[in-house]
């Protein structure tokens, strides 16, 4: 069951543990729950490659193998395609349009059929050396979106190679059993054959929690693992594993002991998921009658309808890049409104806050033209991207605006740091209002404007912003990556991402007491507020909503709804006067194990 898409790095834990037969592999986890089954080793690093000479009589049909191992591994991507469309929608099926780009390729596929021809070689021998040219070069490009295709490259090389040699490729959607999948690296359109039933978790030698395979598995609900390099050679097929996704742990050939251990543990998480149902409706309140706000964060307008049916919740933060990254071209104004107009409808009559366009950092856009930049976290990205290109920021304001004559409709601009910033985005807000005007289309001129307080000059000028805005939205992944200066994306930074240092407490606490002295209301809508040991803390400073991903609402109502506010502040007291983060943590772990012990053992 995954409750919970948090992922662990097992930092602290070492590579290879276990006693007899029964072997641990310490990894990351990147999609929560837990897998006991079976296991099935699929596919190599990258398929053998031997050269061959051909026979001059043979060079055509050595050619035509070659074009039809490029046929079959098209229709077998526009397969993988239109699954993943029907399970997860058309936008998470977009990343294979590069694929079957690759495929069509007119240079490369002449340039191997010549290259067979006039070197009368094997087509799996010269195709790996033309693809393995290209990867070698982008290996060289400092652009860090680009480094990222050749994992798309190298899934597809690997597919037309293994097509080639008449390999037959495993379709782990129809499997005779249920099966816990090994691999070197699972490739985008592998993970997107997942489905809950046939596989019932994966494990991978390398990859991130950020990688297409990651994301696919967590929107699928099936445990998933990697970074465990020593599972292809530690596992045999059959094997018994348990895999613990929320972890990172691969435990190969377990003893009773482990097997009770997480049988119990799995009934647990059962029951408290039960537990959780059972408990919606009721209102999110503390013991001594405090109120508190919930929200989801979503990125698709299709994940509205399961928010409003099981949490009946808001929806604290719409991520609108991702309407911009699955596709090729840029989004209308059309499609943006439409996407808008869908989500306010839906929700309704709770709100939804529709972020601007935050791209950079470790989003990217394929079709614009964006410079590399060498710190790309500290460089043209979020509402600087926006203030650079009019263009794509208005057309995205009057979409938002549009979308606000159907619902509750709230807008927010991201990574501010300057007044002048605020003001400029506000001005080109008011441009986008008088261009609707002068085409008579309605919208709500009173709608809230918002800022993300992620910036640590942001937190320090809060006063100063305060005037221009509606309210804060506290973006606490980015607060802590910039006050910490650890790139939150780097697994060696891992132990510097501490949300619960004292400094972050501190920002956290002046932004809240600006914002009651401005009569505006604030959120928190960063990784924090999902997590049980925060959760209390955030209450205890005067947060008056939380967002978060809609797995983790339920288990953070149940928490609130056992503690009482004036406890809560008092934590903050005690926090603010530690010096580590270890020292707020351990406050926070005794606060809530007293109050609420299930939370802790249910992440």
């Amino acid at each position: 069951m995954n409750h919970s898409s948090t992922a662990t790095s097992g930092k602290n834990d070492p590579p290879l543990t276990g006693t007899g037969d029964s072997v641990t592999i310490h990894g990351i986890g990147v999609s929560a729950g837990i897998g006991i089954g079976k296991a099935l080793l699929i596919g190599r690093a990258f398929p053998q490659v031997n050269e061959a000479e051909v026979a001059a009589a043979e060079l055509d049909a050595e050619i035509a193998r070659f074009r039809s191992a490029v046929e079959v591994s098209h229709r077998q991507i526009e397969d993988i395609k239109v699954r993943v469309s029907d399970v997860l929608g058309e936008k998470d099926a977009g990343i294979f349009d590069a694929h079957l780009m690759l495929l069509g390729d007119k240079i490369i596929n002449e340039e191997v059929e010549g290259l067979i021809r006039s070197q009368a070689r094997n087509a799996d021998f010269v195709y790996y050396q033309v693809i393995n040219r290209y990867m070698r070069a982008l290996q060289t490009v400092e652009d860090a979106y680009i480094r990222e295709r050749l994992v798309d490259i190298r899934d597809v090389a690997a597919r037309v190679i293994r097509n080639i040699q008449g390999e037959k490729l495993a379709d782990l959607s129809h499997l005779d059993e249920p099966r816990i999948v090994i691999a070197h690296d699972l490739s985008p359109s592998d993970s997107a054959s997942l489905h809950r039933g046939a596989v019932i978790g994966f494990a991978t030698c390398i990859g991130s929690p950020t990688s297409h395979t990651a994301i696919l598995a967590r929107s699928l609900g099936i445990p998933a693992a990697v970074g465990l390099y020593e599972a292809m050679e530690r596992v045999k097929n059959g094997d018994s594993v348990i895999l613990d996704g929320t972890r990172g742990l691969l435990i190969i050939n377990p003893t009773p002991a482990q097997l009770g251990e997480y049988q119990q543990r799995i009934r647990a998480q059962e029951e408290w998921f039960l537990k959780i149902v059972a408990e919606a409706a009721l209102p999110v309140e503390t013991i001594d009658g405090f109120r508190v706000q919930m929200a989801a964060n979503i990125e698709f307008s299709d994940e509205v309808g399961a928010i409003k049916r099981t949490h009946g919740v808001g929806i604290g933060l719409f991520r609108t890049e991702y309407l911009f990254i699955s596709q090729h071209g840029l989004p209308t104004e059309e499609q943006q409104f439409d996407a808008y107009r869908r989500v306010a409808e839906e929700i309704y009559p709770q709100s939804v806050i529709i972020r601007t366009l935050d791209i950079g950092g470790d989003k990217f856009l394929s079709n614009l033209d964006l410079p590399s930049e060498l710190n790309p976290f500290l460089g043209i990205r979020a509402i600087r991207f926006c203030l650079s290109r009019p263009d794509i920021f208005l057309c995205q304001l009057r979409a938002i605006l549009r979308a606000s004559a159907f619902g509750k409709v709230r807008i927010l601009f991201p990574m501010i740091s300057t007044v002048d910033e605020l003001l400029q985005a506000r001005e080109y807000l008011k441009q986008a209002c008088e261009d609707l005007d002068a085409h008579g289309v309605q919208y709500n001129h009173h709608m809230d404007v918002g800022i993300m307080i992620e910036v640590p000059a942001a937190a320090l000028i809060a006063d100063r912003l305060a005037p221009h805005v509606d309210f804060f939205s506290i973006g606490t992944n980015d607060l802590v990556q910039y006050s910490m200066a650890a790139d939150r994306s780097n697994p060696a930074m891992a132990h510097l991402s501490q949300p619960c240092h004292p400094a972050i407490i501190r920002l956290l606490r002046q932004v809240m007491n600006i914002s009651c002295a401005h009569g505006i209301w604030a959120s928190v809508c960063g990784e924090m507020a999902s997590d049980p040991l925060m959760a209390p803390l955030l209450l205890g400073l005067g947060v008056q909503e939380l967002s978060m991903s809609y797995p983790c609402i339920g288990g953070i109502k149940r928490l609130i709804r056992r503690m009482r506010m004036y406890e809560a502040e008092e934590l903050v007291q005690q926090a603010v006067q530690c010096s580590t983060a270890q020292e707020v943590r351990r406050l926070c772990e005794t606060f809530v194990r007293r109050v609420d012990p299930e939370a802790l053992e249910e992440t």
